[in-house]
């Protein structure tokens, strides 16, 4: 009778243990499936001139008679967003104009002018929109593949724990058969071996390294900011004008300020990796790809979402241009 139930009791925890691994591989293999897919540089997006425009940006020189002009009339945002489109020479034309007919109605030529900012600021942000779009779309594949990783990682402790109970509780079954039937040296060895196999699986479980996934990044948005280059092979000219202009006079562009973040948050990884004891190599997060895990991946899509919103500022100081261009000027 007492041979029947632990039998019983054996082979249900047994059929549990593997039904469970079954299931558990399955689930793991669905998931490396689509982690390939997600992996793979499906972000093929080609930012360095969307609107078949190319835009020449144009510095003011300070302190110029331009210069002084247009100042007294836009703002620093709006200027700045200007010099990057190259439509100084255009605004110095449409201010004298304003200032020769401030009590007439508009010329033909004034807005006709006008016509040609506004037709130019729009293919501004096309080019500025494609570029947040590549960004968003490499940091969206990041962050995707970081949580399917992750879900492999949980499902492999979740083997692991399964494995470890199923041991504890077969080893406790065979013990306590074995003291029923007298044999207690035989279950003490029983639970001996159960021990050791438990150890095993805690060891194992904590010496796991980290899941990786192949990352490409071929067109990669971060190399350039990086790099810092003459000319961007991944951005168009006024994008590339704009993230090297500071924003005002003693502070830094906003090339300079996401390098000096990105900088704090490649440090603190490499330093995070090298109190774990382990040797890992670093993560080439501004090459053509690597072998990401999760945290890494984590790292690179908050970079990415550093740029991006440096990208959509463009946007806002192109409407604050474009106010300043349609509205009245203000008469003296």
């Amino acid at each position: 009778m007492i041979n029947r139930k632990f039998y019983h009791s054996a082979c249900c925890l047994t059929g549990l243990f593997f039904a469970t691994t079954l299931t558990s591989c399955l689930t793991s293999r669905q998931t490396a499936s689509t982690l390939t897919k997600v992996a793979s540089d499906n972000c093929a997006i080609d930012s360095s001139g969307t609107s078949g425009y190319v835009f020449h940006p144009v510095d003011l020189q300070p302190n110029s008679a331009e210069d002084s002009l247009l100042r007294h009339r836009y703002g620093e945002r709006g200027l700045r967003m200007a010099q990057a489109v190259g439509l100084t020479p255009l605004l110095v034309r449409t201010t004298i104009l304003e200032q020769q007919n401030s009590d007439q109605s508009a010329s033909n030529e004034y807005l006709a002018l006008r016509q040609k900012l506004t037709d130019q600021l729009q293919l501004a942000s096309f080019d500025i929109a494609t570029a947040v779009a590549l960004v968003d779309c490499d940091s969206k594949r990041a962050t995707l593949t970081a949580t399917l990783l992750t879900r492999q990682e949980s499902s492999r402790e979740k083997r692991m724990t399964i494995s470890a109970i199923t041991t504890g509780a077969l080893t406790a079954l065979t013990v306590g058969l074995l003291k029923l039937r007298d044999k207690d040296d035989a279950g003490e060895w029983a639970g001996i071996g159960g021990g050791l196999a438990e150890a095993s699986l805690g060891i194992t479980s904590l010496l796991q390294k980290p899941l990786k996934a192949d990352y490409r990044h071929l067109n990669n948005p971060l190399r350039d900011i990086w790099t810092h280059p003459v000319k961007s092979t991944v951005y168009p000219p006024l994008i590339w004008y704009y993230l090297n202009k500071p924003k005002s006079a003693g502070n830094p562009s906003p090339m300079d300020g996401l390098r000096s973040r990105w900088d704090i948050l490649v440090s603190l990884d490499v330093d995070a990796k090298r109190t774990q004891k382990r040797h890992r190599q670093e993560v080439d997060y501004f090459g053509e790809g690597d072998f990401y895990t999760a945290h890494d991946l984590t790292i690179r899509s908050t970079m990415l979402g550093q740029l991006a919103t440096e990208l959509q500022l463009m946007n806002n100081d192109l409407t604050i241009l474009l106010n300043e261009i349609v509205r009245t000027p203000k008469k003296r």
